[in-house]
């Protein structure tokens, strides 16, 4: 009876997850909005302790002297793609983070902090993928209000998001043109072409009249300056 109890006493203890430091070093470091960040170069263990503080995650050229930063590790997430880990940190924190070289004196705590929004283990993008139906195993896809990534085992790819296309320009309302001038002038010219020819101005001129001097210009029509000159005339 006692060996019974032990045994179901051993079967109900609690499966506690174990992470390797190979699960970590040199994994890709991917952003919320599909950038590479960089990779996973070392852990930083307190001493006193033997606690995991921060992983070192190295963002530039081994070239540069201060390529290093420190994240908290739960500020990284698994990511569906082998060798990917996923960033879940403020951007303040990343702007923030302070540089060190690898022969410097590391930081006691880590610069780059899990952000607030993410309250479970995993990133709200890949609890997203958790949860699609459709979304075949073994992606991740990202998106942010202008970038779109994904990242599968065979592919890793980031893409623009369309913006959406302008209004159309309203229609352009042709103003109504001026209504036509009530004067002599434009009551004789029928035709509206701006000037008087000799039908439109026979029954106006008297026998006296004569229609070649009322002509200045001697262009065969009457124009409103020389009808101006006919009506002075008159007075």
């Amino acid at each position: 009876m006692k060996r019974l109890l032990l045994i179901c006493a051993l079967l109900s203890a609690p499966a506690y997850a174990v992470d390797r430091a190979s699960d970590w070093l040199g994994h890709v470091v991917i952003t919320a909005d599909g950038e590479e960040l960089g990779t996973v170069r070392d852990l930083a263990i307190d001493a006193r302790t033997g606690k995991l503080i921060y992983l070192v995650v190295s963002v530039g050229s081994f070239l540069i002297e201060n390529n290093l930063i420190a994240i908290a590790p739960d500020a990284l997430a698994r990511s569906r793609e082998p060798g990917v880990l996923l960033l879940e940190a403020t951007s303040e924190s990343l702007t923030m983070a302070t540089r060190f070289a690898n022969d410097s004196t590391w930081p006691a705590a880590p610069d780059v902090l899990r952000s607030a929004t993410s309250a479970h283990g995993a990133s709200p993008e890949a609890e997203a993928a958790e949860s699609d139906p459709v979304r075949p195993p073994g992606t991740a896809t990202i998106e942010s209000q202008s970038r779109t990534a994904h990242l599968s085992a065979s592919e890793r790819y980031v893409k623009e998001t369309e913006k959406p296309a302008p209004p159309a320009p309203k229609p352009v309302v042709p103003s109504k043109p001026p209504p036509p001038l009530d004067t002599p002038f434009d009551r004789l010219d029928k035709d509206h072409d701006g000037v008087l020819n000799r039908s439109e101005f026979a029954h106006v001129i008297t026998p006296k009249d004569t229609y070649s001097k009322l002509d200045a210009n001697a262009n065969g029509v009457i124009d409103r300056g020389e009808f101006d000159a006919f009506q002075q005339g008159k007075k």
